[in-house]
């Protein structure tokens, strides 16, 4: 720590472990300034510095255990992470496999794994037995740990054994709910207005709810709209879907910019303002959104997952006319995922006639 100008502290690294943390810190938007006085540099430094510090020095209780590779991935891979939702998921993963497996010791090598008191993989796979009730969010966990030991083997050297490896992960069955016209009206209903807005631009362009959170005023004209494809990411940032702007698309937008100009700063109209604002004037995000939605559910009585808003974008892949336009719509690399997940709406056939004397030869 030092005083700058006697205004405030500052903090800065000076060796190699808290050089490489204070790069992280600079990374993730942190500010090096510590505070006005002495108090307040100390509780920014146990806040930002004494985790990272705490990670790279394991106690000699928690060297042999999981707890030690837990530590450095969060100390490693944790900081690298620059959207807060996928940082807060990944925490959320490794409190769960904390809670599981930080007290066991891994083996060094596969010999060792087959003495008692190691973590193996019959192990991992009791865990996911036992919560085979959430398979989707079960096995997630599980690829984190195995990301740990292969960054255990290959970048801290603390073993060559993965446990993971020979796993037999919980099947999956894709969520079949389909959103009838009918239904959808009921919904579109008892929803609030921004929220019917955004229910018609995902269930028109299949669009995610993150991607109708990140549109901005520059984003649309009269003939098109550019949508960020937030799951796929390349060199320029995010990858980007265009689409006709048609007349209900536009519809939906004309009323969204009315609503918008209602809340803080909703005036405004620069090509990098978002087309969708709270009345604090701050875009939607996952957490604001919850409430819109949490109120079609107490008005309808739905269950926690009866109705989810990605099922509006189930809805468009499965109203297209093919898996081929579903595929194009949604902006998918491979049209198999199109019809596994997103394609639920029953087909219906025209039975043959009699085969008494009807049908040709």
């Amino acid at each position: 720590m030092r005083k700058v100008r006697e205004n405030a502290w500052y903090w800065r690294g000076t060796d190699v472990s808290t050089r490489e943390i204070e790069k992280r810190l600079r990374e993730m938007g942190v500010s090096m300034r510590a505070g006005k006085t002495p108090v307040e540099a100390r509780r920014w430094w146990e806040k930002n510095v004494s985790p990272a510090l705490l990670a790279l020095v394991p106690t000699d209780e928690i060297v042999g255990t999981l707890e030690e590779i837990i530590r450095q991935y969060e100390a490693d891979e944790l900081p690298g992470f620059k959207r807060e939702l996928t940082r807060k998921e990944y925490e959320g993963r490794i409190r769960r496999i904390r809670a599981a497996f930080s007290k066991m010791r891994y083996a060094k090598t596969e010999a060792e794994a087959m003495m008692p008191g190691y973590l193996r993989d019959i192990t991992i796979t009791q865990h996911l037995h036992a919560n085979r009730n959430r398979p989707a969010s079960a096995n997630k966990d599980i690829q984190a740990l195995s990301r740990m030991f292969r960054l255990a083997r290959i970048r801290w050297g603390l073993t060559t054994y993965n446990p993971c490896e020979q796993i037999e992960y919980l099947p999956e069955s894709p969520r079949d709910e389909y959103v009838s016209d009918t239904r959808y009206s009921t919904i579109y209903g008892a929803a609030g207005p921004v929220l019917q807005c955004m229910m018609e631009i995902a269930t028109q362009t299949g669009a995610r709810e993150g991607m109708i959170f990140d549109i901005r005023l520059g984003d649309f004209s009269d003939q098109h709209i550019d949508l960020r494809v937030t799951k796929k990411k390349n060199d320029r940032g995010y990858d980007t879907k265009t689409y006709v702007m048609t007349a209900d698309l536009k519809a939906a937008i004309d009323r969204a910019l009315v609503l918008r100009k209602k809340n803080r700063g909703g005036a405004a109209s620069l090509p990098s303002d978002y087309l969708f604002i709270t009345r604090n004037g701050t875009p939607y995000d996952k957490e604001s959104f919850k409430s819109l939605w949490r109120t079609v559910r107490t008005k309808l009585k739905l269950k926690a997952r009866e109705v989810t808003f990605h099922d509006m974008r189930a809805k468009a892949a499965s109203d297209s006319a093919s898996d081929a336009a579903a595929q194009e719509l949604l902006h998918h690399d491979d049209v198999k995922v199109t019809k596994k997940v997103y394609r639920r709406k029953i087909p219906t056939s025209t039975p043959l006639p009699s085969a008494i004397g009807r049908r040709s030869s």
